[in-house]
């Protein structure tokens, strides 16, 4: 992405919004067309949901960090939310549905980042949610790299798989407050998740996040519970189920998600480093709207993709 820095009387803009211009405006806007259009005309409903929300509907919700939502008034003095994520207010909208939904979306969403990171509040990403549907996790991510054929370089693409449902489990068997537990694994706090392994002795707290790649596995195995085994074979399943397919796809059993409705399988995708790709199993999700279902979600970060990809 290249940076256009305007210079003018009227002084600078806000820190962390920026102004692009020719391909960097045209370029994520022809993937975002391109990929809406190859998915309503595979079945996918298209929905474009309002940039602002009430606040109150994903209040202690979603992000760990709440600081990064950007909240304002409205004329009727409730506080609002810009849009932080696309996948809550899908759930909002199909909530109190019955039949199953193919969901496709392309647009911004806003979350506030650390502030002289160089990281924007604002980033454009494409997706797509199934609910209710029948397809095994592996699948529905066999799908949506499908789906972003030429937009996505999946000859560069490197996958992790892990699982909230472990990490659930652990919580419920330990008696750790979920939410606190996995709000530390998510920025790797590497003391504080000793510190709740001593405290709650269940050393395999600690270890969460070293086991990533290929002895992950085995190494979790070993450990691991018996209760643990059947989302620990999930999670196996849909590695090599992927790697069947050409893939470049390891273990990550530290990885939680940006957002903690997450409770199956997670997933991320990096090209050069770069995170690119995230989404999971949230079937939790819609029971805070009101009717539970079983869902599945996947986006691509355009802005991280423009980077590695000129």
């Amino acid at each position: 992405m290249v940076i256009i820095i305007w210079s003018n009387s009227k002084g600078s803009i806000p820190e962390g919004w920026y102004e692009l211009q020719s391909g960097d405006v045209i370029r994520p806007k022809r993937w975002m067309l391109s990929f809406l259009e190859k998915a309503e005309a595979s079945g996918y409903a298209v929905i474009d949901p309002p940039l602002l929300e009430y606040y109150s509907h994903y209040q202690n919700l979603a992000l760990f960090d709440e600081s990064a939502y950007y909240r304002l008034f409205g004329n009727d003095g409730e506080l609002l939310v810009m849009r932080p994520d696309y996948t809550l207010q899908i759930a909002r909208k199909l909530a109190d549905g019955h039949e199953p939904m193919r969901v496709a979306y392309a647009g911004a969403v806003y979350r506030r980042t650390v502030k002289h990171s160089g990281q924007p509040h604002e980033r454009q990403q494409l997706g797509l949610e199934w609910v209710d549907g029948e397809e095994k996790d592996s699948h529905l991510i066999e799908s949506f790299l499908d789906m972003t054929e030429g937009v996505l370089p999946t000859d560069r693409l490197t996958i992790k798989i892990g699982s909230a449902a472990v990490i659930s489990l652990i919580a419920k068997e330990t008696g750790v407050q979920e939410r606190t537990f996995r709000k530390i694994l998510a920025i790797r706090n590497l003391e504080s998740l000793r510190e709740l392994a001593e405290t709650y002795r269940y050393p395999l707290i600690a270890k969460l996040p070293f086991l990533i790649g290929n002895s992950a596995l085995e190494e979790l195995r070993a450990q691991a519970p018996a209760s643990l085994k059947e989302a620990i074979d999930d999670v196996d399943e849909a590695v090599q189920h992927l790697r069947a397919t050409g893939l470049e796809v390891s273990y990550d059993f530290g990885q939680t998600g940006d957002f903690d409705y997450y409770s199956g399988l997670t997933v991320t995708g990096s090209v050069e480093g770069k995170r690119v790709l995230s989404g999971g199993r949230y079937d939790s999700l819609y029971g805070h709207f009101g009717h539970s279902r079983r869902a599945f979600g996947m986006s691509l970060d355009l802005e991280q993709l423009d980077e590695v990809i000129k």
